[in-house]
């Protein structure tokens, strides 16, 4: 027989002996007087099946909060509690909701329901708790606060630029990247007189090229030269590192510090850097890591980095770059190999600057460089300075998904960037037959093209596109500023006709006498098939483009002096068998085309390197009028198994292709599973000129694309100096700082006045910011600008004891707070009540924030688990107000008697419980 025996009995027992109020283990409420009713958490309130019940409904449609739902078992309570328990109910109903997407085995329409169920009832729940007419305290959906502050900084002007690290260990030892020839030349600009200061390391003579005595002869140099710029060693503390022994985590203690240059530049000089002997570079970017480790592809559990690398192609006048500590996957002719952030999903698209430094195109999916992205992936625009350094970040600003696909750098510094685009772009100028952010399109993409200036700031976004899928890919520059742009699209585009399939399309946009920008002309091309849109470049003012049509490569010539352009020419290169085009280029007078192939005898000219088996990369010169000639060559590179380029550069004459190995490569040793390789082609005579084969983690590397700069290379790279000048100065733009776009905005209200909406203009700072807000609160609130870990962030505070600031979100897409950073909700003053505790100042009711975010989904898990715990934190805070009330509603002697009566049960009731407790265990036994 199993003998039952409630332990709490002998504790209240024992309790009532030592004078403490008894209480029962199912309610925790003592046996004096109610003065608040029951909770629906205190375990008499909504069972388990009356929430299934609550979460089937609101999958119906019906409401989640029910104030007639939410009983009161005491007599005369306030009303505020009926809403407050309906509030906390509506609540524990949306995290049911939140929940039934963790479920196994969901189709994607039961998780688009669940999703939209969810952001119905988030909604719901808010604009209740935003709107409950509450006596004994107040409320908000956001959070409570003294102050509201962004996250989001404006960077002030930089002043110290910091090296790469040039040596380990001890910073008194001759440093290897000091020895040889190494001359290089400072230019400072200050009260516009320029000075040039050459360093010759060889004058140090017979003196040790150590970090101090080098940095000591710079110095004295600029010194000399009158200048305030100076020189000086950076310590890099030594990281932590570990192993695993046994399966457990060894620790071996930090990694030598390390030391690079730093140059701490003077407010008044600007200073550049360059060299007397300089030998071409080329910038590579490429994905590396296995991308599928266990062989199940929907596990999703490869990491693969994006990298941008950079090689020196010629060692004959500069001396060829060494590995440095650390280095791995290093191949000879490497500067340097830089990865990027894991927010960063793709790079498809690379250039060089006339300011010696590169360009990236970039798809990422989470925040970057803290700028938040709206949707569920955004564009990036990366700028590097030659020495591997981030110069600056952009995002575009989509709000639901948008892609990078095609960059060009025009020859006075301004980039124009292109992708595809679903869902709202604010400040964007709209074709007429855009897909749009809504109605029966809305899930198809779009078009766009940006352009910003040298300074990478906005200058116009135009989304133009068709009702079908659409996407720009390619783009370049016309002499008299005309961006062009060429796709593909699914459908009619707007002024031109459809043909079928998929088919390729051109397009160009140019400021008008207003300064208004416009498309100036739409034409689509192809078959009746699937087109697509593969290389663009112009020729004077003939615009060649390429595509894949039914498989093979073709040419087109437009000439672009009358609009719509005239096609003048097309040529047929064959059936590529498979295969793609990378890219195409001019060069002397030339055209360059190269891609990918299993058909042995493109029409491209005679063969000066013949197909080696499986699909090889090809390069070809061809004639740019786009006929047939006697000077056409064609060259294919690769082994037996199966090559592909994947990007194509030409410079100075030099054709470089990109691309991954397949197995054998000429002249080249595998080195991993899946390698990369970059190889410099003479097309005419068919010999390879320059090549290297290389891996990345787990033994993969997929390159992307390429960049030349034919003067790229030089002494610099090996002191970790970028070629050109100092960038210390970033815009101060909102809409270049964050994923802000022009018209995105945030209300604000004073007290009970009305809600006021600032609207983001495409060139507001946070000074032109901080004004606005002021304004918009009738000069009621301290709005300031402060600086926080080096950048500058607005910060909102009320004037005084008697003011009250309320902050809410924009709507839909156009809401300006997540990507400020700056939290929704209330702003007051708080002061200490005799009691200790922080209450407002203006002595109204305490105010309750549920911090629930605007932005809460069901996109992902991680998302789900973020979300479940921001509902299960709104729901803790309604569960302090409730205690707060019933204290405020305890007579104060009760109030007394239980502060008396509380602590820890003495230890002798312990030990008599105890010994009862082993008791029971003997006869239950």
């Amino acid at each position: 027989m199993t003998i039952g025996f409630d332990t709490n009995i002998l504790l209240n027992y024992y309790q009532s002996r030592a004078g403490v109020p008894v209480t029962t283990g199912s309610s925790g409420t003592s046996t004096r007087a109610r003065v608040a009713p029951t909770a629906p958490w205190s375990g008499q309130g909504m069972t388990t099946a009356q929430a299934s019940a609550a979460v089937k409904d609101a999958m119906l449609g019906r409401k989640l909060v029910n104030e007639g739902a939410a009983q009161l078992d005491l007599a005369g309570a306030s009303a505020d509690y009926k809403k407050l328990f309906a509030l906390y109910q509506g609540l524990n109903t949306l995290s049911g909701v939140a929940e039934r997407a963790q479920a196994k085995n969901l189709t994607d329409t039961e998780l688009r329901r669940i999703q939209s169920v969810f952001a119905k009832g988030l909604a719901e729940v808010s604009t209740y708790a935003d709107d409950a007419q509450l006596d004994l305290l107040r409320l908000t959906k956001g959070e409570a606060a003294t102050s509201a502050r962004t996250t989001a900084s404006v960077p002030r002007a930089k002043t110290e630029y910091v090296t790469a690290p040039l040596v380990s260990g001890s910073s008194g030892g001759v440093v290897a990247a000091f020895q040889g020839d190494v001359k290089f030349d400072i230019q400072v600009k200050r009260v516009n007189v320029d000075h040039t200061v050459s360093i010759d390391l060889s004058q140090m003579g017979a003196q040790d090229r150590t970090l101090g005595n080098v940095i000591t002869f710079i110095n004295q140099q600029l010194q000399d030269e009158g200048l305030s710029t100076r020189f000086a060693s950076q310590r890099i503390a030594g990281a932590p590192r570990t192993t695993v022994v046994g399966g457990k985590t060894v620790s071996l203690g930090a990694s030598p510090d390390q030391w690079a240059l730093k140059i701490k530049a003077d407010s008044g000089e600007t200073v550049s850097f360059d060299a007397p002997v300089t030998a071409p570079s080329v910038y590579l970017t490429q994905k590396v890591g296995n991308p599928d480790p266990d062989g199940k592809a929907s596990t999703k559990d490869g990491v693969t980095p994006s990298q941008l690398l950079k090689f020196q192609t010629d060692s004959s006048q500069v001396a060829a770059p060494q590995q440095g500590t650390g280095s791995t996957y290093w191949v000879e002719g490497r500067s340097f190999a830089v990865t990027l952030g894991p927010e960063v999903d793709a790079v498809r698209a690379s250039a060089t600057g006339p300011d010696g430094s590169v360009y990236m195109l970039a798809d990422v999916s989470a925040k970057i460089a803290g700028q938040t992205i709206k949707g569920e992936q955004d564009v990036a625009l990366l700028k590097y300075d030659s020495a591997g350094n981030v110069v600056y970040r952009r995002t575009l600003g989509a709000s639901d998904t948008a892609s990078g696909l095609a960059l060009a750098v025009s020859a006075d510094g301004q980039v124009a960037i292109a992708g595809s685009v679903k869902g709202a772009l604010g400040g964007a100028v709209d074709g007429p037959l855009n897909s749009g952010a809504t109605g029966s399109f809305a899930d198809n993409t779009d078009s766009f093209v940006t352009l910003y200036d040298k300074d990478g700031q906005e200058l116009w976004t135009q989304r133009r596109g068709a009702r079908a899928d659409d996407a720009a890919t390619q783009l370049t520059f016309g002499a008299d500023g005309t961006v062009f742009v060429a796709g593909d699209a699914k459908s009619t585009m707007p002024g031109a006709t459809a043909l079928g399939g998929r088919d390729g399309y051109i397009e160009g946009f140019k400021a008008g006498a207003d300064g208004k920008v416009k498309a100036v002309f739409t034409q689509q091309f192809g078959t009746a098939s699937d087109d697509h849109s593969a290389g663009m470049v112009m020729d004077g003012t003939a615009l060649v483009v390429a595509s894949v049509e039914n498989g093979r490569a073709v040419l087109r010539r437009f000439d672009t002096t009358v609009q719509p352009p005239t096609l003048m020419a097309t040529r047929d290169l064959g059936d590529l068998q498979g295969g793609s085009i990378a890219g195409i280029a001019m060069d002397n007078g030339q055209l360059v085309v190269a891609g990918t192939a299993a058909n042995p005898a493109l029409s491209a000219g005679t063969i000066t390197r013949a197909h080696a088996g499986g699909s090889d990369a090809f390069a070809a010169r061809i004639s740019a009028d786009l006929n047939a000639s006697g000077s056409d060559r064609l060259a294919y590179y690769g082994g037996s198994g199966d090559d592909k380029a994947t990007a194509l550069a030409v410079s100075g004459g030099q054709v470089w292709i990109a691309g991954s190995a397949g197995t054998d490569l000429p002249n080249q040793d595998p080195m991993g599973k899946k390698d990369g390789f970059l190889t410099r082609l003479d097309v005419n005579t068919g010999a390879v000129d320059w090549s290297r084969r290389f891996t990345g983690k787990d033994g993969y590397a997929a390159p992307t694309s390429i960049a030349v700069d034919a003067t790229g290379s030089s002494v610099l790279d090996k002191l970790g100096l970028p070629r050109g000048t100092i960038d210390t100065t970033d815009s101060t733009q909102l809409t270049a700082q964050t994923a802000l776009r022009a018209g995105d905005y945030f209300t604000v209200r004073s007290g009970d006045g009305r809600r006021v909406p600032v609207t983001i203009d495409n060139k507001d700072t946070l000074d032109t910011l901080a004004v606005k807000v002021r304004r918009a609160l009738g000069f009621q609130a301290k709005v300031d600008i402060v600086t926080i870990e080096g950048g500058r962030r607005l910060q909102i505070k009320p004037l005084n004891p008697r003011s009250l600031i309320e902050i809410e979100p924009g709507k839909g897409d156009k809401d300006a707070l997540a990507s400020l950073g700056l939290p929704e909700g209330l702003v007051r003053a708080t002061v200490t009540n005799a009691a200790g505790k922080l209450v407002p100042a203006d002595g109204k009711p305490n105010i309750y924030g549920l911090g629930l975010p605007a932005d809460l989904n069901l996109s992902d898990p991680d998302q789900i688990k973020h979300t479940l715990a921001e509902i299960a934190a709104a729901m803790g805070v309604i569960r302090t107000a409730y205690k707060d009330l019933v204290t405020a509603a305890t007579p104060k002697s009760a109030q007394s008697t239980a502060a008396a009566a509380s602590g820890p049960v003495p230890a002798y009731l312990t030990n008599q419980i105890a010994n009862y407790q082993a008791a029971l265990d003997r006869l239950t036994a």
